[in-house]
């Protein structure tokens, strides 16, 4: 059984190889082809032996660079199989936030968790009715809807207070 490819996904044969680290070099540009061809992030392929322990750096990379505030942490990273299909869906996040919430009122609601826009616009508006139901005036400014996940919870929470 193979150490490195298991599924023996690449087909590489490991008897073809002289040396252990010839076969692992050549897996490694697999990786790097498969997951990151343009060399878009500053992670090194060579620095792992594993597919997994490379994807998780970088999908952590992917993160810490395009979204440092973690803002977007809904995301399925297994999904994403290059950083360009990352960087499509957290395009599409951004165009939404500018579309359905461009004062950034309700900016902790993350856009991430929703397959698509109308998802997301439909909890921005139950958001948005619940504020205006409940507290119109922003009395309870320091209560946000987008902390609640249900009207009753946000409305009890209003009336503790």
């Amino acid at each position: 059984m193979n150490k490195y490819d298991k599924n023996n996904a690449y087909k590489l044969d490991p008897s073809d190889y002289e040396y252990e680290e010839e076969y692992l070099d050549d897996l490694r540009a697999c990786w790097q082809d498969k997951y990151d061809p343009n060399t878009k992030t500053n992670v090194c392929v060579d620095d792992y032996d594993t597919e997994e322990d490379y994807k998780e750096s970088l999908v952590n990379n992917w993160q810490e660079t395009y979204d440092p505030q973690h803002r977007f942490n809904g995301f399925q990273f297994e999904r994403f199989t290059t950083v360009d299909d990352y960087l499509v869906e957290l395009n599409d996040r951004l165009d939404w936030i500018k579309k359905c919430d461009p004062e950034g009122i309700f900016s902790k609601t993350d856009p991430s968790k929703y397959d698509n826009m109308f998802q997301y616009q439909h909890v921005l508006d139950l958001r948005k009715a619940w504020k205006n139901k409940y507290d119109l005036d922003n009395i309870y400014f320091q209560i946000d809807p987008c902390d609640y996940k249900s009207v009753e919870k946000y409305h009890k929470e209003i009336m503790d207070d």
